[in-house]
């Protein structure tokens, strides 16, 4: 059985979402919120394997319920849900994530089970982590261009431009910047720095890797589909590419 949490603040509309899902006999309802505060607190104490988030709810909206998840290490599977089709929405059908439109139907709900039960089955975290970053990244498409950027070297603050950034990894729950020749740490998780490096050529190589793609020196093939890239810093890093993000990685260079 499928572990679900519903969010949604109109408890006739949670009230007849559950009955869908438990309709399918696969699907077991662990938790139930009213808002995106609560909804956060409840996943993080019940760890659902997926979640059903309404867009449009008080205190915290679906959408930075999402952004909250993507720094936990095991984020569960998203399906929004909404009364609005709108292009942003549309941005959802994909077979990682899921949306729904209010009123529920009873069929379009055993077709988003049905992708729940493959992304258990099939996919990664890591996959899982870029397809939700690259929906919600959809959402403030006109920020304005980042110029500095703080980080940190022993008790000081330093402002680095986002172009002289080589790459950006996670260790556990420390974030660190890397140089040509130096290494900073950073209090923001790895998603949060992706989403401030929107507009510049950042790409996610993996889960725990953001890469600025003017800096890749070469694109070395490894295994299963997977690369390794070799940075232009002092240290010619070697950065691992998962074969999710090669494929991507490899069009956006023109390699066929």
């Amino acid at each position: 059985m499928i572990r679900i949490l519903v969010a949604d603040d109109e408890p006739l509309a949670r009230d007849e979402l559950i009955y869908l899902l438990h309709k399918t006999g696969k699907v077991e309802t662990i938790a139930e919120a009213s808002n995106g505060e609560e909804a956060l607190a409840r996943i993080r104490q019940t760890h659902p394997d997926a979640v059903f988030l309404d867009i449009d709810m008080p205190k915290m909206d679906g959408l930075a319920v999402a952004r909250n998840l993507l720094q936990e290490e095991e984020p569960p599977i998203i399906v929004f849900a909404t009364a609005y089709d709108s292009h942003a929405v549309k941005a959802f059908e994909l077979n990682a994530i899921d949306y729904v439109l209010k009123p529920f139907e009873e069929e379009r709900i055993n077709v988003t089970v049905a992708r729940i039960i493959k992304g258990i089955n099939n996919m990664s975290t890591e996959k899982l982590t870029k397809v939700i970053s690259d929906v919600l990244r959809e959402e403030n498409p006109q920020k304005p261009k980042l110029s500095k950027i703080a980080v940190e070297k022993e008790d000081s603050l330093v402002l680095l431009d986002p172009e002289d950034i080589i790459y950006l990894y996670r260790e556990g729950r420390e974030v660190y910047v890397k140089t040509r020749d130096q290494v900073y740490s950073s209090k923001h998780s790895l998603q949060a720095m992706e989403e401030k490096m929107a507009r510049y050529d950042y790409y996610r190589t993996h889960r725990a890797y953001l890469v600025n793609l003017t800096h890749i020196e070469e694109l070395v093939p490894w295994f299963n589909g997977a690369y390794t890239i070799i940075m232009k810093d002092n240290e010619r890093s070697r950065i691992p590419v998962s074969r999710f993000y090669a494929k991507e990685l490899k069009e956006i260079f023109g390699i066929i």
